[in-house]
């Protein structure tokens, strides 16, 4: 029992039935816990549970470097919490439980621009049961959540500056990774080379001219992103 939850089983391939009722059981959960914070629960119960529900997340992706550095197989080039979407697990508890708009305000657009495509072409190899798989959906569900909760259960909202702050705040923390991975030998943030298996980078060309592209890409959906907070601006001053 404890190898079908923690051995590698290599089994999960991308457009698969897995993938398919993965990506649907995401997607309704979080649907599900969006309207529960906007029509049932009160001004406490908004934070206190979208909290709980963070920490699920941010305690999944921990338990994996502790079982791993338990096991004795941790290897530091893939098991750190180094890649956006695990980073962006961790911090989003904090941003809920203190309602830090500013901090929400630049993940918004690390997830939605980012993060969330990787429920679309999964880099995940385990099939479930197999705890990779349970941690894989657990956390991107999470984050995607947390950034949407943000929206449309808290009210936040997102401005231009916003989107120009997070633009290069992700340029930051690339630049403070890329050292960190030729150092380790690893790809966090697949910044050394692209993800194994069929993603969103194979449209963009190879390494390193897929890191440039990956620039336009993010005007593109920072702008796109920024599209509908424009228009219900513009229609709440009409």
């Amino acid at each position: 029992m404890t190898d079908l939850f923690l051995k590698d089983n290599g089994g999960f391939s991308n457009y698969t039935t897995e993938h398919f009722l993965c990506f649907a059981g995401t997607l309704f959960c979080i649907a599900l816990v969006l309207y529960l914070g906007k029509t049932r629960w009160d001004e406490d119960q908004k934070v206190k549970y979208m909290t709980w529900i963070s920490l699920a997340g941010a305690s999944t992706q921990l338990f994996k470097v502790f079982y791993r550095w338990d096991a004795g197989i941790f290897n530091s080039t893939q098991d750190l919490p180094l890649h956006l979407c695990n980073i962006m697990a961790l911090v989003m508890p904090f941003i809920i439980w203190y309602r830090w708009r500013t901090a929400w305000a630049m993940t918004f657009f690390w997830i939605m621009a980012g993060c969330a495509q990787s429920i679309f072409t999964p880099t995940l190899t385990e099939s479930l049961p197999n705890y990779e798989a349970i941690r894989y959906w657990m956390v991107h569900g999470v984050i995607i959540l947390g950034a949407l909760y943000g929206v449309v259960v808290l009210g936040f909202t997102v401005t231009w500056k916003d989107a120009l702050k997070s633009a290069l705040g992700l340029n930051v923390l690339a630049a403070i990774l890329y050292p960190i991975n030729i150092a380790l030998d690893a790809n966090y943030m697949y910044l050394n080379a692209k993800p194994p298996g069929t993603t969103f980078y194979d449209l963009l060309g190879p390494w390193p001219g897929y890191i440039v592209a990956l620039e336009g890409v993010i005007v593109l959906f920072f702008g796109m992103l920024l599209l509908p907070f424009y228009f219900r601006q513009r229609w709440a001053t009409r």
